[in-house]
């Protein structure tokens, strides 16, 4: 995270970050936000709000890459294909070469960035020397894995918290051709309460294909532990860093009652600013019409004071009766 302070405030930016409070390591960060934030109010808190939705919430990393060992282990003899992104994930890997004592195929981009990372001895480019292989996720797919399968039996696996987008498979296929599907859809469809669903989830995988599992392993926060690191913080405003998400909502739409200036959630400020446009259009239809009334009634009253004087006058006739004089009545014959 980073802290600036200066003529401008006291602004917090969290990037992408995983608030954890469940073992030592995140103690410590919580401690040193703490510490470093001393006295001072957070005045705009940068928030990573790819999950700030209530329909997002997984389990731990820990608990989550446990879940990817398991998977391995009781796939001995099959190759296993790991999607991740260019940049991620690391120590999941780290997790699973540790655990199983195995290295790991990584595409050789993939194998630099590693190394820059401090991470010389765990990861190869040369798949002979093992059966677990990181793959970019763009390539992760049932097609690529079902013909793998055709050479050696393979199966993917996908940590992410993210839905996947259902694709047909071609050929009119009902399987679809990337697995992206929501962990928490079944928790809302199951019924009971947010502790049971959370402790169903904790014991086990969703197997979307014959091929391949989807494990909610995610380097972001889920919903509550937004909520819990907000409790903490209490920002006078909140902006969402992340706006290109298919499930992005704004952080103060949900988020907004717990800011110190206890801001209105983002619906209500609209169906205000809704309210204000319609008040204010009444408003000016009236004063236009208004106008327009006291108009016609001046030229009435002008009509009638002309009317009284049995005398038909046009406008010039009398602009010039009450500038220079006029006579008071025309001669309807001819010279």
């Amino acid at each position: 995270m980073l802290l600036f302070r200066g003529d401008f405030g006291c602004l917090l930016y969290t990037g992408d970050f995983r608030w954890e409070a469940s073992n030592e390591r995140a103690e410590i960060g919580r401690n040193t936000l703490v510490k470093a934030l001393k006295d001072d109010v957070v005045d705009i808190l940068y928030l990573d709000n790819t999950y700030c939705n209530s329909s997002y919430a997984f389990p731990s990393r820990e608990v989550a890459a446990q879940q990817v060992v398991d998977i391995i282990a009781s796939h001995p003899d099959h190759d296993i294909i790991i999607g991740i992104d260019s940049l991620g994930k690391e120590e999941l890997l780290f997790h699973i070469s540790h655990k199983l004592n195995i290295k790991i195929w990584v595409w050789p981009e993939r194998l630099q960035t590693m190394h820059l990372l401090g991470f010389h001895d765990i990861f190869t480019t040369k798949t002979s020397l093992t059966r677990v292989r990181a793959v970019p996720r763009y390539s992760f797919s049932i097609d690529t894995l079902e013909s793998l399968n055709t050479m050696h039996p393979t199966i993917g696996i996908m940590p992410s918290g993210l839905p996947w987008v259902v694709k047909p498979l071609k050929g009119g296929g009902s399987l679809p051709g990337s697995l992206f599907s929501s962990y928490q859809s079944k928790w809302r469809a199951t019924g009971g309460t947010q502790t049971e669903k959370l402790k169903e989830a904790l014991g086990s995988v969703d197997r979307f294909h014959k091929y391949i599992y989807s494990v909610p392993y995610s380097d972001h926060s889920c919903f509550t532990e937004i909520e819990e690191f907000l409790n903490l913080v209490q920002p006078s405003n909140i902006r969402g860093i992340v706006s290109s998400s298919s499930c992005y909502v704004d952080p103060l739409y949900y988020f907004g009652r717990l800011c110190r200036a206890n801001q209105p959630p983002l619906r209500y400020k609209q169906e205000k600013r809704v309210q204000h446009k319609t008040v204010v259009a009444a408003q000016i239809k009236f004063n236009v019409e208004s106008g327009r009334s006291a108009k016609v009634d001046r030229k009435r009253r002008r009509t009638a004071e002309v009317g009284v004087l049995g005398v038909h006058m046009s406008k010039v006739d009398a602009l010039r009766r009450a500038r220079r004089g006029a006579k008071l009545a025309r001669s309807e014959s001819s010279d």
